[in-house]
């Protein structure tokens, strides 16, 4: 197997639209803003182990049982049609993680991320219904938008995390294209609609 189609697995494997929620999460509440203090560490704790269960786990384990039902064939959902019973499910999953995080006086930056997120589901749902649009993309299209509104919104410099975003969403295009799991403009294509959502998404609301 060549080195390049092995780096092209491993950043579609690390940079996985599962995992962006939780590291959002968990890039949120390092940043030395006041959120990191106005949120006590037990809570922290319970928010990542909730977000990760919801927007990770269970959207995984929904499509091994839809993948066992015979719903889908194959786990990857490499055809656009596989995609939306596994989309539907992880929208329902982040309305639920929404619903959870409301029941707690959190700063409402944590809620526009999930908003946010769950919104990019949505939209990634309906498209599907008629294009293979990347997900692994707008995932990270919408990881780019956050950081530049958090940057904004919390007044703080974070142009390092905002620039490995980037870069990190190069070599995850590349990925996709040299796995051929998607086309150049379905790759972006997902990348600036995840951008622009978040931003859009931002600019209308407050910390």
């Amino acid at each position: 197997m060549k080195t390049e189609v092995i780096l092209a697995r491993f950043f579609s494997v690390v940079l996985h639209p599962l995992i962006i929620p939780t590291l959002g999460i968990i890039i949120l509440f390092r940043l030395n803003t006041y959120i990191g203090f106005a949120v006590a560490e037990q809570v922290k704790r319970f928010i990542l182990i909730m977000v990760f269960v919801n927007t990770a786990v269970a959207p995984a384990l929904a499509t091994v049982l839809l993948k066992r039902s015979g719903v889908i064939k194959n786990v990857l959902l490499d055809e656009r049609g596989e995609r939306l019973f596994p989309l539907l499910m992880s929208a329902l999953f982040y309305i639920l993680t929404y619903y959870l995080l409301k029941q707690i006086t959190l700063p409402s930056l944590i809620y526009y991320f999930v908003i946010g997120a769950t919104l990019l589901v949505l939209i990634c749902l309906i498209i599907t219904f008629r294009w293979k649009i990347s997900i692994h993309m707008m995932s990270m299209g919408g990881m780019t938008g956050f950081l530049i509104a958090a940057s904004m919104l919390l007044r703080t410099d974070i142009t390092v995390l905002i620039m490995l975003a980037i870069l990190l969403s190069g070599f995850l295009g590349a990925s996709r294209i040299r796995l051929n799991a998607h086309t150049p403009s379905q790759v972006y294509t997902g990348y600036v609609l995840g951008l622009v959502v978040m931003l859009v998404l931002y600019t209308y609301l407050r910390v």
